[in-house]
């Protein structure tokens, strides 16, 4: 049967749907937009916006995970709707929000919890139809999530700028709300049928694992936890320049005497824009490398970036050299993208395409812990040193350490598994198994 006969030739069409689904889903990384406006209305303090960030980062994670649970059990029609009812709910009451913890709530939770849910939905759907192409796909589809806030960045910028914060949130409630229920119109499952020939070549070129792992089977190999530690690491990196790039950028602008001012901070948030493209091409680019060379050469090249990134950017500190910091902003902007496609690449080649929702949003799990790491040591370290030289150097050790831990990367035996406690997981084990 042909592919056009068997409805497969659809696939790239689904991959495009998903691709634009997922950039609006990514402007939950867009919160910059709305610090200023939040501040100058109630007077907040910094440290209380980026609060609401982190806390949509965490329940971003948590949602990932409810979204493999109810994927496996419900239609994922269902799921979506469920993702855009939590987001436009979301949205729609931060316009009325008059207090912190209301937005806390609103904000950080709802819609957090709601891109989660969709996010996970989506690329779950959409990857089922690419068993053969599991690591350029997930890149693509990364690609558009890490590059949804510089790509929509300009329309929120616009609404803010023709409409107050209040009602910015309120039309992208409803935009929401119409994408992610168009979306999960549109999208649809294979059949076994559609995609057994795909998944069984797939197979034979192990670009997908032959045994499918459970999500307590996952956990109890070491490979699962290698790879988690590996990933956390490596995504610290990526978060801590994320949350500092900018005021690193002006430090090494000002010490070559370019002085202080608004063009030197268009000139540092220029820098950081060139993180946030490097983020999104590192995710298409290890999707190539998985797909054509395998995982060893995908941990192998972004642990060799990480470390010559973090180089690159001590160097310029101690040089005052923005050239050589670019340099090493990219290189570290191409880890942080390689790192979430491999996050998604490495489910599906150790651990199998049939419970890949649920064993994706535990591998994301890394996020949480790396979100703690990188920011807090590199603030930690800078604040003690006055300077953001020896804070890059620390990440360079960092980087050595990560590197070194890829060499244990080894695809999971069945024979070697870890005791794990009965509890949470083996509830989520039995939900994932349980006929719907």
């Amino acid at each position: 049967m042909s592919q056009t006969a068997n409805g497969v030739s659809k696939r790239w069409l689904l991959l495009v749907i998903t691709f634009v689904l997922l950039c609006f889903f990514g402007l939950i990384y867009a919160w910059s937009l709305f610090i200023e406006p939040l501040e100058s209305n109630f007077g907040w303090q910094r440290s209380q916006t980026s609060a609401i960030f982190t806390i949509s980062c965490v329940t971003v994670c948590l949602g990932m995970v409810v979204s493999g649970v109810l994927t496996s059990k419900f239609n994922y029609r269902l799921v979506m709707a469920v993702s855009a009812i939590m987001i436009s709910i979301g949205f729609i009451a931060s316009a009325f929000c008059n207090s912190l913890i209301e937005i806390f709530i609103y904000y950080g939770v709802l819609v957090g919890t709601g891109v989660g849910i969709g996010f996970n939905c989506a690329i779950n759907t959409t990857l089922n139809w690419f068993p053969d192409k599991q690591g350029i796909v997930s890149g693509a589809l990364l690609m558009g999530y890490g590059g949804g806030a510089m790509i929509l960045s300009p329309l929120v910028t616009m609404l803010l700028g023709v409409l107050d914060w209040r009602m910015t949130f309120g039309v992208l409630g409803v935009l929401f709300g119409v994408l992610v229920i168009l979306g999960a119109i549109l999208l649809r499952n294979p059949s076994p049928e559609q995609v057994a020939p795909l998944l069984a070549r797939a197979r034979e070129n192990n670009i997908v694992s032959s045994v499918d792992y459970t999500p307590v089977q996952m956990i109890k190999t070491p490979a699962f936890w290698i790879c988690f530690i590996w990933l956390t690491l490596s995504t610290s990196g990526g978060l801590a320049l994320i949350s500092q790039a900018v005021p690193a950028a002006m430090e090494v602008l000002e010490s070559a005497g370019a002085g202080t001012g608004a063009a030197v901070l268009a000139t540092a948030t220029a820098a950081m824009g060139s993180v946030s493209l490097c983020n999104g091409l590192g995710r298409l680019i290890n999707g190539f490398v998985w797909d054509k060379l395998g995982y060893r050469a995908s941990f192998t090249w972004i642990s060799l970036a990480f470390m010559a990134g973090m180089v690159c950017c001590a160097l310029a500190v101690k040089a005052a050299s923005f050239p050589l910091l670019v340099v090493g902003f990219v290189l570290l902007g191409l880890t942080f993208g390689g790192t979430m496609s491999a996050t998604s690449a490495v489910c599906g080649t150790f651990f199998g395409t049939k419970h890949f929702g649920i064993n994706y949003a535990l591998m994301c799990c890394q996020m949480i812990p790396a979100a703690i790491i990188g920011p807090t040591l590199l603030a930690a370290t800078q604040s003690g040193s006055g300077s953001y030289g020896p804070a890059f150097w620390a990440f360079f050790a960092l980087a050595v350490v990560t590197a070194v831990s890829s060499i244990a990367i080894r695809r999971p035996k069945q024979q070697a598994q870890i005791e794990i406690p009965d509890g949470l997981f083996n509830a989520v084990d039995e939900s994932v198994q349980q006929p719907a």
